[in-house]
């Protein structure tokens, strides 16, 4: 059950299998999962022309994708081995107490919680926000390691975005970093994956999460794993560039409930054979609009326009450009809308100063304010905040850097043509604390979010 490679589509023959029928075992939480019920219906002509057009940054890429569309499709669902199993649809409820909430209750607490709440005029209501993990019913070993973590109490965007995944709808979420929105997506991704059924070897993951770096894509997985400890057959797979691709290739063919992935490298593992799409019915797309920036929307399309068509569709993104709503409007199916204060606004958390300076003075200015905060921090007994400095390009990283580690700064490059464990290291040393500057190229601004203070040059 692969994708076929270029070179043997003329020669592959369509294969027809039965898929076996899951019927539900309780009664379906009506009120709210009756969107859970329908097909994701593939919008083919909208697809086609998508590959038709592609995007100007990636013509060899679409190039490739107009001439095996249906192809793709097709092999994405075919085992020749296995029967492909129906994925088992939402039986969640809440508890009780939750149920009994009035819409005028249920709009309170949104209030409270500042979440604003939007579905199409066709839909049924949003399940309402839930303040209490234990309302949610939640798996028992979900609940444990919740515990174990010491988590309390959702945050807004977890306490309104997990009900809803809960339930089976497809979401579109809007939340700064650090609000807790990777849990909000984790948790029920992992409650899912324990309703269906059981992955077996050379099957394809039961849930898919995209993100545009491998540094967002490694917190995600420690995230998952960190909510699914208790779980001893539950396995997750991070699959990014920059590490051993026949480890991760020995991983996927042994079969896991989840895959981590950037986009390019995942379908560098469809082409090769290697996974699947054909039991995928959760997927996520977190921080789709950086994605997007970075030129993945090709290999984005590709993935999501072959996917089987009972699916589940959640995408993040920190604002909501033209093409964010295209690509919601195009692959989620009466989206419950989900925001955690303003689109696109500034967060709350931080200070904001703005401070205008010639191109040749940049420089100049960045160490005399760096070497300050130094000196003041020495003599007041704190550390020295954590920092992160953006520059424009990749190739002024380690220029940056040197000229701080000079001054006798603490700082250290992290970018894309450093390697894998060199990247990892750098985020391992400013987490402890043995370097607390690092010097990132812009595009990887979401990638850490554990600072105190930044300067863009």
């Amino acid at each position: 059950m692969s994708y076929v490679p270029p070179h043997l589509r003329n020669s592959t023959t369509t294969k027809t299998t039965t898929s076996t029928t899951l019927e539900p075992s309780t009664a379906q939480y009506q009120s709210f999962n009756s969107h859970s019920s329908q097909l994701h219906q593939f919008k083919t002509a909208a697809a086609a022309s998508t590959a038709a057009n592609g995007s100007s940054r990636n013509n060899n890429f679409n190039s490739n994708s107009n001439n095996s569309a249906s192809v793709f499709s097709n092999a994405a669902r075919r085992s020749s081995v296995n029967l492909v199993p129906d994925p088992v649809l939402s039986q969640w409820k809440p508890s009780e107490r939750v149920l009994a909430l009035t819409p005028e209750q249920t709009q309170e607490v949104r209030l409270r919680l500042n979440v604003d709440v939007a579905v199409p005029s066709e839909s049924s209501p949003a399940p309402p926000p839930i303040e209490s993990f234990t309302d949610m019913c939640l798996h028992s070993s979900i609940m444990k390691d919740i515990a174990f973590h010491e988590y309390s109490t959702p945050t807004s965007i977890q306490a309104q975005a997990m009900p809803v995944a809960l339930a089976g709808r497809d979401l579109l979420g809007c939340a700064e970093t650090g609000s807790g929105k990777t849990a909000a997506f984790a948790i029920p991704m992992i409650q899912h994956c324990l309703a269906q059924p059981p992955v077996r070897r050379g099957d394809g993951p039961l849930a898919l999460v995209l993100a545009p770096t491998r540094e967002l894509a490694q917190q995600i997985e420690k995230e998952v794993k960190a909510f699914s400890r208790s779980l001893e057959s539950f396995k997750t797979a991070i699959v990014v560039g920059g590490t051993n691709i026949a480890e991760q290739r020995s991983e996927l063919r042994a079969g896991v409930n989840i895959v981590v992935a950037t986009p390019g490298r995942f379908i560098d593992h469809l082409q090769q054979g290697n996974t699947s799409l054909s039991r995928i019915s959760y997927v996520v797309l977190d921080e789709a609009d950086r994605m997007l920036d970075m030129g993945f929307e090709p290999q984005i399309k590709e993935v999501m326009r072959n996917l089987p068509e009972k699916h589940q569709t959640l995408l993040f993104s920190a604002t909501m450009p033209v093409e964010i709503e295209s690509l919601a409007q195009e692959y989620l199916t009466d989206p419950v809308r989900v925001k955690v204060g303003k689109v696109s606004s500034p967060t709350a958390n931080v200070a904001q100063f703005l401070e205008k300076v010639s191109e040749n003075e940049k420089m100049d200015r960045l160490l005399t304010l760096l070497v300050q905060e130094s000196t003041q921090a020495e003599r007041s007994g704190h550390p020295f905040p954590l920092t992160i400095v953006f520059v424009e390009r990749k190739t002024r990283c380690d220029e940056v850097a040197d000229a701080l580690v000079a001054q006798g700064l603490h700082a250290v490059a992290l970018h894309g043509g450093r390697s894998q464990s060199e990247r990892e290291a750098a985020l391992r040393d400013f987490r402890n604390g043995s370097t607390n500057i690092l010097v990132f190229p812009s595009n990887t601004a979401g990638s850490v979010n554990s600072f105190t203070a930044w300067v863009c040059i």
